[in-house]
């Protein structure tokens, strides 16, 4: 299908579809401080959201069916991303090429990387708090932040974790990411920012006495969960406030974990809970 009428990127080698391939790697997005995301829906929740719309890709072909099926949603993200002079047509064969996974979802987006510093996150009066510790698998990410979303958390933490903008962690967040409020730090820089604000630490092991269903969390608190195959180990003992008690979930069966971002739910959907009785 060819459309002489609207001139579309065609090659590979071109210097800002280039550019754009490299933002799938976690240490260029940091460096460029943007990212992508991939499908219609994604893309609205990311607007919706207030992100800050670089490019709107979109192949020829696919613009040509939305026209056919009169798409009102994607058209009128099309001509607002026109309006804003931010919106880049590519032939199919480069829509697929710059697409994550084996399953192009009809369109590219490249927004501005939002603030990740400690100091951007503003707090309520009682503060629910979820710190992110060397999580390593995006999927987990995403789910965890979907779960923040639905326990209303404040804020949601990544101490040396997986970048919360993986296509992956997008994906599984529902658009959580975007505006559920995040932070990047070290350790001692959360620490700290835990100790200013008086937060509660508690971190969740598995060999903690303290059982989930009798700690209090009504207060102002943040819940630490560890990597997904060694937990939290040595780290998050203890901070300026004093030491880090632990917290666990009652295992009846066999095992004796669950996984991290479902220990998440249980823990924040607990705190949740507290709060609207107390």
């Amino acid at each position: 299908m060819t459309h002489p009428s609207i001139p579309a990127i065609k090659s590979h080698a071109n210097p800002n579809i280039r550019r754009v391939m490299k933002l799938r790697d976690n240490r260029q997005r940091r460096k460029m401080q943007r990212f992508l995301v991939d499908g219609w829906r994604e893309t609205s929740l990311a607007l919706q959201a207030g992100m800050e719309l670089i490019s709107l890709y979109l192949s020829v072909d696919h613009h040509e069916l939305l026209v056919q099926s009169d798409h009102q949603t994607e058209l009128g993200m099309i001509r607002k991303a026109r309006e804003t002079d931010s919106l880049t047509f590519v032939t199919e064969s480069i829509a697929n090429k710059i697409a994550f996974g084996q399953s192009p979802r009809g369109v590219v987006a490249e927004f501005v990387e939002p603030a990740s510093n400690l100091a951007a996150i503003r707090l309520t009066s009682n503060p629910l708090i979820l710190i992110l510790d060397q999580i390593e698998k995006p999927g987990n990410l995403g789910a965890i932040f979907r779960t923040g979303d639905a326990a209303g958390v404040d804020a949601i933490l990544l101490c040396e974790s997986t970048d919360r903008f993986n296509p992956n962690a997008i994906r599984n967040s529902q658009g959580a990411v975007f505006h559920v409020p995040s932070a990047c730090g070290t350790q001692s820089e959360i620490a700290a920012f835990l100790n200013h604000h008086s937060i509660i630490a508690r971190a969740a092991r598995v060999e903690s006495s303290d059982i989930l269903w009798q700690t209090d969390l009504s207060k102002p608190t943040a819940i630490i969960l560890g990597n997904e195959a060694n937990g939290l180990g040595g780290r998050w003992q203890e901070y300026q406030a004093g030491p880090i008690r632990g917290i666990r979930i009652p295992m009846q069966g066999k095992t004796d974990s669950l996984n991290v971002s479902v220990t998440a739910a249980i823990m924040a959907m607990e705190a949740a809970r507290q709060r609207s009785v107390s």
